[in-house]
């Protein structure tokens, strides 16, 4: 099953809201005291047996308070397997015949769970397809108790809900370990994967038992712990019993110290235990999906650790899905923009969603995690400057190739705007900050006339300086290339549709949206071509409102190219990687004018 929509009513500052999962991973962003914990907080109600719900849950505006409880809805797309799994135990529980307009077999159902209190009498699950045909199932099980616990234990997602401090590993008694309080569960995890399933074994006076016990479990995790953490490959972990039968961590590294887990750095013992976490889930659960709820995770990891944190969740929703807050900005999910929801809090209605981030370059977005253009001192000594946020994207991905991995440590400097070039050389340059790079300029009647300015003129004659073009990679100079014709065009025009096809649902239309036909080579800039008929679904008044985002188009083109052979991928970006081989041959010769 996989989370699609989550309804949410009157829960704590959101009076009602929808949330809209287009992938395995969403990530929640903006002011504090917004109510971004809040929605997390709601949706793990979705997990009926786990979490119960309780009066001062309930938005205080609701009709229903001070009394009432909140009512959460989560949609969930089924395979066909597991449409057949719930097809076999509902067999069981009622006669599928009186239900003639329900298939045997189906791959586009979904099951629909509504909560609006604690037990099975306040739960409702609809199995339909939308359209044919639709099963209030809780209505029609006879053995409820038998049904929830067969669909909880081999269909339902498993839903779990962290704060910060509820991942943290804490040293504990056996009797702590043995109890259900939440703070020791990583602990029982660590000891879970390691080979103690059972931790009853624990109970015992027989100190040369235990003290050989947990030597092997040691050895099994410390084992599973060089397989999988890669920040520090000298770590080695003990466990060691203080004070009689109290449980703690001991870490040792390439310092030769000794460190219990409470004398580490937040960041690592945020990542660590989070670590523990993730293989837990993945040897519990095997094949079965999961929902992860992180409120604030890593808070305290240093850019490298967010890095490698975020490369931890990309493999979590390989799988399953991962739901979390941040204020950090490396842990954004830069290569999938459409992850990144912006929560505000109105005034009149409460805890709201902006659907529509992509607005004015996603600002909104840039603002409330302090991604500010022109505001950091950490600017590289060799800058690559751009016209916009399309080719910032876009040569972050690229740099991610093997080939081309010495770029990733330019600093992309988004100009904000081909006019700006200049004024953005004039101020890199030796006129102020004296740092060196590379200005990449499209080939059309503005770049021309941005390079007749002064700040660029004095920047190229700086040894420090160069520029590339987007025509210098192609033997013809047809007029007014621009980034995007790079590109094949059917590759582009593909990734323009499926760009379209996801706004269509979010009013950026008043007129039902057809894809563009790709019939013939487009003059360039293929853009024009496009924009054109965008533009065409849209009524002349609300023209000015709206544009194409072509940081989502090109992350879209990158996303197909992706999913593409080596040797396809090769062919489709040979002209970027022109462009690519140009930037390397400047960024050398650059090099030797640029101190250490």
């Amino acid at each position: 099953m996989k989370l699609i929509e989550v309804d949410i009513y009157d829960f704590k500052s959101i009076k009602k809201e929808k949330v809209k999962l287009n992938g395995n991973q969403l990530c929640f962003v903006g002011k504090n005291e917004c109510g971004k914990s809040s929605i997390i907080q709601a949706i793990s109600y979705l997990n009926f047996l786990a979490y119960e719900f309780s009066e001062n849950l309930l938005n205080k505006s609701s009709k229903s308070y001070p009394k009432g409880l909140p009512v959460i809805i989560g949609l969930f797309s089924i395979t066909k397997e597991t449409y057949s799994k719930l097809i076999k135990i509902l067999s069981e529980e009622i006669n599928l015949e009186l239900f003639k307009n329900v298939p045997v077999n189906s791959d586009n159902s979904f099951i629909q769970l509504k909560r609006w209190g604690n037990g099975l009498s306040n739960i409702s699950l609809i199995l339909t397809d939308k359209e044919k045909y639709s099963l209030n199932i809780s209505e029609q099980i006879k053995n409820k108790a038998k049904f929830w616990n067969d669909f909880y234990e081999n269909i339902y997602p498993n839903i779990e809900y962290y704060e910060n401090e509820e991942l943290l590993l804490e040293p504990a008694t056996v009797e702590q370990l043995l109890s259900t309080e939440k703070k020791y569960e990583t602990f029982r995890r660590l000891l879970y994967i390691s080979g103690c399933e059972d931790l009853t074994v624990l109970e015992t006076d027989n100190d040369s038992f235990i003290s050989n016990y947990l030597v092997n479990i040691e050895e099994k995790f410390n084992d599973i712990l060089r397989k999988h953490y890669k920040q520090d490959e000298s770590i080695n972990i003990r466990i060691p019993t203080i004070r009689g039968n109290k449980l703690s961590l001991v870490i040792r590294d390439n310092t030769k110290n000794s460190l219990s887990i409470d004398e580490r750095s937040p960041g690592f013992k945020y990542y660590f235990s989070f670590l523990i976490n993730k293989l837990y889930a993945k040897q519990k659960n095997g094949n079965k999906k999961a929902i992860l709820l992180l409120d604030e995770p890593g808070n305290n990891l240093h850019p490298q650790g967010s890095k490698d944190l975020l490369i931890s969740f990309n493999e979590i929703a390989e799988n399953s899905q991962l739901l979390y807050t941040t204020h950090n900005p490396f842990l954004t999910i830069r290569n999938n923009i459409d992850a990144l929801t912006f929560v505000y809090k109105s005034p009149k209605e409460g805890t709201k969603i902006n659907h529509k981030p992509f607005l004015n370059k996603y600002q909104v977005l840039r603002k409330e995690l302090g991604i500010l253009l022109n505001d950091s001192f950490l600017l590289g000594d060799i800058n690559l400057v751009v016209e916009g946020n399309t080719e910032k994207l876009a040569f972050h991905r690229l740099f991610q190739n093997e080939k081309y991995k010495k770029l990733e440590w330019l600093n992309v400097y988004n100009a904000g705007g081909v006019t700006n070039i200049s004024q953005t050389l004039n101020y890199l340059g030796e006129n102020n900050l004296d740092l060196a790079g590379i200005a990449i300029f499209d080939s059309d009647s503005e770049a021309i006339n941005e390079k007749k300015k002064k700040g660029y003129i004095k920047a190229m004659k700086n040894k420090k300086w160069f520029s590339v073009e987007i025509n210098d990679v192609f033997s013809d100079k047809t007029k007014q290339r621009t980034f995007e014709d790079l590109f094949p065009q059917e590759i582009y025009i593909r990734a323009f549709n499926d760009y379209c096809i996801t706004i269509k649902d979010i009013g950026v239309f008043d007129n039902k949206y057809t894809n563009y036909e790709y019939k013939e080579p487009i003059q360039p800039p293929i853009i024009n071509t496009l924009e054109e008929h965008f533009f065409s679904f849209i009524n002349e008044e609300n023209k000015k409102q709206n544009s194409i985002t072509k940081q989502d188009v090109i992350r879209n083109v990158l996303d197909l190219i992706d999913s593409m052979e080596q040797n396809e991928q090769e062919k489709v970006l040979s002209n970027v990687n022109k462009m690519l081989d140009k930037i390397i041959i400047a960024y050398k010769k650059i090099e030797k004018y640029v101190a250490n």
